[in-house]
């Protein structure tokens, strides 16, 4: 290859990088990160957290919300359900898919025992800061930024650090919090400072397609002078 078509081929790669700028100069997002505040509340009372939805069923007088509630309600009367099963019909070790009951305003621990093939389930009451510290977090085995809103009120951490935001039931010394989200904001990281404005952003990648026309153009003036040789 000689000089005039390693010139062509330099201008050629050039070019094309040029002209494909924007994938790569500032695309959508990557010039800001988003952050979250969260702050810490205490609380006496069992917050809706995610976990205590799936792990708390409550069932409430006004409307019945299922068939399930109905026999809840009626257990929790101290009225247990006795259920003959067949020879081969045997009872899952997870039963239950729920840790506490809520009815009457009263929470309860579900319980199922096999006597024979007589199964029994029933409701024992437990108290509610047996639920509490069952559902609660410890806080020293909390994510950083659960813990610093504890202690400093509230918290700041970013979008990278966190696989989802949601909110956060804890316990320490004694006393329960709830930490939660309140507002979230994009913060720019592309140049330090200050992220370029869009027109600065077009103007950047207008500059880089006329540049890269230009080199092409130039590549295919160093060909043909190579041909010419």
């Amino acid at each position: 290859m000689n000089r005039e078509n390693r010139r062509a081929v330099v201008l050629l790669v050039l070019g094309v990088a040029l002209l494909a700028n924007p994938l790569y100069l500032y695309p959508d997002g990557v010039s800001s990160e988003k952050t979250y505040t969260y702050e810490a509340s205490a609380v006496d009372y069992l917050p809706h957290t995610a976990d205590a939805f799936y792990r708390v069923k409550s069932c409430g007088w006004n409307p019945l919300q299922s068939a399930e509630c109905a026999s809840i309600i009626d257990m929790a009367r101290g009225d247990p359900v006795e259920l003959e099963l067949d020879p081969d019909r045997d009872v899952h070790p997870e039963f239950w898919s729920f840790d506490y009951v809520r009815a009457d305003g009263r929470y309860f621990e579900p319980n199922a025992t096999l006597d024979g093939r007589t199964l029994t389930l029933s409701l024992h009451p437990v108290s509610t800061e047996t639920v509490r510290r069952n559902l609660s977090e410890d806080l020293d085995e909390s994510p950083r930024y659960v813990r610093d809103a504890v202690r400093n009120g509230s918290s700041t951490v970013s979008g990278s650090e966190l696989y989802e935001t949601e909110t956060h039931y804890v316990e320490s010394e004694g006393r329960y919090y709830v930490v939660e989200p309140v507002e979230s904001e994009r913060v720019p990281t592309g140049w330090g400072w200050k992220t370029p404005s869009d027109a600065a952003i077009e103007a950047m990648r207008l500059a880089a397609w006329i540049g890269g026309v230009a080199c092409v153009w130039r590549a295919g003036e160093w060909t043909e002078r190579g041909r010419e040789q």
